[in-house]
């Protein structure tokens, strides 16, 4: 078959063999379902035999003789294709069906965030549950109460004269507390004190005058502690005013220092030893003399523990 639209002679079979087997085949598919026609209908020519050799030619000048094709002899050929099954645009129920299965996925979607969040929520729920569980149950079996923390006596040195005019105007004061930390009322219950982060610091009327650290020790149930905390200070200059007021304290047997105190402690339960936790302690003091021998006449300390049944 030609690609212009012609078919050869040669390459088919007789008009009248072809055209049969044609007639045969239409009859049988124009009585079926029009969908199932056949999607290709030829129509042919009959071919014109080649020209007859001259009759006074020989017979092996005629053999010899090359046969030149004959010319192609005009042919159409049809195809025909249901209009069922020519799709050139979707059709509508195609759209409907990806919007349907696109509005499902979406929902899908949604509904297995939403599914993650409520697990999320009720894990988080859970979690809250038994931490609640767990603290009460160490409560009811321990019973943790905060220790009792008090300033014995509070010594003083590098102050002496600080009101005279004649006093020098760099002071490096020191002071050495006497804490008394009392444990008595956990008779199950042990606390790890780090001095490594911990902050001692001392200051009069809002001016800072010596810092220092807590001792680490550990206080077994039951246990009351006493110990020295050290806190110093150097070149200091203190304004007039100031001066004065300590003057004028003095004098009044009542000079007021305000201690305070930053330690983390860990605590002892049974064989389980929390994690570290801060403990801020602020005391204020009043002594009698600014002297290694002075008297404290007044003393208060509060204490917070960031646990909930510690904290006051």
């Amino acid at each position: 078959m030609m690609n212009d639209g012609r078919v050869h002679p040669a390459a088919a079979a007789t008009s009248s063999d072809f055209s049969g087997e044609m007639n045969q085949s239409q009859s049988a598919y124009s009585s079926s379902d029009p969908s199932s026609s056949p999607l290709y209908s030829f129509h042919f020519e009959k071919p014109v035999p080649p020209p007859a050799l001259p009759h006074g030619q020989p017979k092996q000048q005629q053999q010899q003789q090359p046969q030149k094709p004959a010319p192609p002899q005009p042919g159409t050929y049809v195809v025909q294709v249901p209009k069922d099954k020519v799709f050139r645009v979707p059709p509508p129920e195609n759209e409907r069906l990806f919007q349907h299965y696109t509005r499902r996925a979406k929902r899908r979607g949604g509904c297995s965030c939403l599914r993650a969040c409520l697990y999320l929520l009720l894990a988080i729920l859970c979690l809250a549950v038994l931490l609640a569980v767990a603290v009460g149950v160490v409560y009811l079996v321990y019973k943790p109460r905060q220790p009792a923390y008090s300033v014995v006596s509070l010594a003083v040195s590098g102050l002496a004269g600080v009101g005279n005019a004649s006093a020098p105007g760099a002071f490096s004061p020191g002071f050495d507390a006497t804490v008394r930390a009392d444990n008595g009322r956990n008779g199950k219950m042990g606390v790890h004190y780090d001095g490594a982060g911990s902050h001692v610091a001392v200051s009069y009327e809002g001016v800072s005058l010596a810092q220092g650290a807590w001792p680490a020790f550990y206080q077994a149930p039951g246990n009351v502690t006493v110990f020295v905390a050290k806190a110093k200070g150097a070149g200091l200059r203190f304004s007039e005013r100031v001066r004065g007021q300590m003057a004028a304290a003095e004098r009044l047997r009542s000079v007021p220092f305000d201690v305070d105190v930053k330690v983390p402690v860990r605590l002892q339960l049974g064989g389980v030893k929390t994690w570290a936790v801060p403990v801020t302690v602020r005391c204020a003091i009043a002594v009698d003399r600014l002297a290694a021998n002075a008297k404290v006449v007044s003393r208060s300390c509060s204490a917070k523990v960031p646990f909930l049944f510690w904290r006051i």
